[in-house]
């Protein structure tokens, strides 16, 4: 059994591991000659698989995190949960596949790509392969996390770029990427199979679940379990489908005021990209604090202080940098093909402030979760309202500066609700004054550098 250090970073590493796989893919796409129009059919592909998948992973995700921890056989428990997101994931791409000409059509992607099929075979490991991920992390399994990690990582950029490389097309890497997918839901079923004969994972005719706020309700089974987990998740899964289609009303923008121009959608998804480190630093944190949160919330506070003032020195530190250095690098790295999305990059490096805001972790382990996609629902409006109103003046620009308006102002304002329901102060969980000292230094490098 790893220490909680040795998983905390074996859990950076494959977030790490998963963001930079893209980051690669995305720099060798337009090296190998690529087209910027059929660069901007698979970051269509990439988009439609984040507006399918990332509102109910991340809500299901979290509540797994809150509830994994107080209940009883934590084995047969995840096990179960893992076969339900492989079913959902199964449903949801199935219903998908059959509507697919409507949702391309409805999302402005055009017609749908030769082998957006074999893209949808990835999602189906993809999604499963995320909590696959959870259940060896709550196992202790710190080397068989970075394992996967690394094997999931290598495997996608292997998948797209070699078939490129040997003279192929676009369908030639959606169709090793399926491949790739087959290979890689092998070696969960494989993982599961080995545990179950191991007898490592049973069915404990006991479950307990956490409720919103920490108590204890008894389930039936581990059919029950899920049940419950199902229903912790639905607040969860509801503020984070609205919170999503914020993010994923700026690339449908795009495409609907420049009339569905490829060229530019593919620019602006290059510009706005989020760096790696920041999500895998962030959410490996999260995964730590969320559960102590449930169980001690004081305590988990005061984790809370110090780790995030630990990680705002290095990711507003890291962030800094690639904003000095962007123009260096900018070309070499991309190409002139993306010349363009060098000012959008380095603007929306300032959507990193709110990533370092974290009321939520705290309002999900107290239960304040009903009414949530309210808040999300809040944010989303204000994007609309402000992209509208700054588009025709600032075009790509303007459409940037409202998601980042919006995505901090919705962080106040939860702020601002988590001391409303629960006397809780941000300087409570957060160091004010270095995260005000880095924000001010970032501002002074964009505008004078």
């Amino acid at each position: 059994m790893a220490t909680d250090s040795t998983l905390i970073r074996a859990g950076q590493f494959t977030q790490v591991a998963r963001q930079g796989a893209i980051i690669l893919v995305a720099l060798a796409l337009p090296r190998l000659g690529v087209g910027r129009e059929v660069i901007g059919e698979w970051e269509g592909l990439l988009y439609l698989g984040y507006i399918l998948g990332f509102g109910w992973l991340t809500g299901l995700l979290q509540a797994y995190l809150v509830t994994v921890r107080t209940t009883k056989n934590t084995g047969g428990y995840s096990h179960k949960v893992l076969s339900s997101v492989l079913l959902a994931s199964l449903l949801l791409l199935a219903l998908a596949a059959g509507l697919h000409e409507y949702i391309f059509r409805w999302l402005r992607l055009g017609v749908a790509p030769v082998g957006w099929g074999f893209f949808f075979v990835f999602l189906l490991s993809q999604w499963p392969g995320m909590f696959f991920e959870q259940l060896l992390q709550v196992r202790g399994r710190a080397w068989a996390l970075a394992g996967f990690g690394l094997f999931s990582a290598a495997g996608y950029v292997a998948a797209v770029v070699l078939p490129i490389l040997l003279g192929g097309d676009l369908a030639d890497a959606l169709f090793w990427l399926a491949v790739f997918a087959g290979a890689k839901g092998l070696i969960m079923l494989g993982w599961l199979a080995f545990d179950w004969r191991r007898g490592r994972i049973g069915y404990a005719p006991e479950v307990v679940e956490a409720s919103g706020r920490g108590a204890r309700v008894p389930g039936n089974g581990q059919g029950a379990g899920v049940r419950n987990l199902w229903r912790t998740a639905t607040p969860l899964i509801v503020y984070a489908t609205v919170g999503g289609l914020v993010t994923a009303f700026d690339p449908w923008f795009v495409n609907y005021w420049y009339d569905d121009d490829e060229s530019l959608f593919a620019i602006f998804r290059y510009g706005a990209r989020d760096i790696p480190f920041v999500s895998a630093v962030t959410n490996g944190m999260i995964v730590v604090i969320l559960p102590l949160l449930t169980e001690n919330v004081p305590v988990g506070l005061d984790q809370l202080k110090r780790s995030s003032r630990r990680i705002f020195h290095w990711i507003f530190g890291g962030v800094t940098l690639l904003m000095l250095t962007a123009p260096y690098w900018w070309t070499f790295a991309f190409t002139e093909l993306f010349a363009e999305g060098l000012p959008l990059f380095r603007f929306y490096l300032f959507i990193t402030v709110s990533r370092l805001l974290f009321p939520m972790p705290i309002i999900v382990a107290l239960g304040y979760t009903r009414g949530l996609w309210l808040f999300s629902f809040s944010e989303l409006v204000m994007n609309v309202v402000l992209s509208i109103l700054l588009a025709p003046a600032y075009g790509l620009w303007g459409i940037l500066l409202a998601t980042v308006i919006a995505d901090i102002v919705n962080k106040g304002i939860l702020m601002a609700y988590l001391y409303r329901r629960a006397g809780i102060l941000p300087a409570r969980y957060m160091d004010l004054r270095v995260f005000l000292g880095w924000w001010t230094v970032l501002i002074v490098v964009w505008v004078f550098f």
